[in-house]
């Protein structure tokens, strides 16, 4: 692990507490981005959504089945790699993951929705359980989530639907 990558991980809480950027209840603006096989996905096109904005770091791919199950369960997850164009990760990743993984190298999205962050690492906040009109209903890191509060809030989200 890089110094960079412990500096952002040990300062998580400190930034977590003070972070007010896409607070739940705020709404997402529509976005498209092609998945690792060219097919455009527009969030807007979809119902309730879970984004992960990843660099597909070991930690955040070890959590990964977590959004397994919430597919099974009948929820749209999109994951959007921030990978440079040349890193073969996301194509690697794509073939096996249950959900598409969409390419957005220059990180456009991110930037766009305040999600900054340093190069080679993913942003503070990287999970996003979005309603039917793109409204945060839970926002996290995914390999900080506790496995079951993550369970809890994406039930309760298939019960109101």
């Amino acid at each position: 692990m890089g110094l960079l990558t412990a500096l952002w991980r040990a300062t998580w809480r400190v930034r977590a507490a003070a972070e007010a950027r896409r607070p739940e209840g705020q709404a997402f603006p529509d976005f498209t981005l092609r998945d690792t096989t060219g097919r455009p996905h527009a969030l807007s096109s979809g119902g309730p959504t879970v984004l992960w904005f990843t660099n597909l770091c070991e930690d955040c791919r070890s959590r990964a089945p977590l959004l397994g199950e919430m597919v099974d369960a009948g929820l749209r997850v999109l994951a959007v790699s921030i990978l440079t164009p040349d890193d073969p990760l996301p194509l690697e990743y794509g073939e096996t993951a249950p959900f598409p993984v969409l390419l957005d190298p220059e990180d456009v999205v991110g930037r766009q929705l305040g999600l900054e962050h340093p190069l080679g690492t993913c942003p503070l906040h990287n999970l996003y359980i979005l309603d039917r009109g793109r409204h945060v209903l839970f926002r996290h890191h995914l390999s900080a989530v506790d496995p079951q509060t993550l369970r809890r809030v994406w039930r309760d989200l298939l019960e109101e639907r």
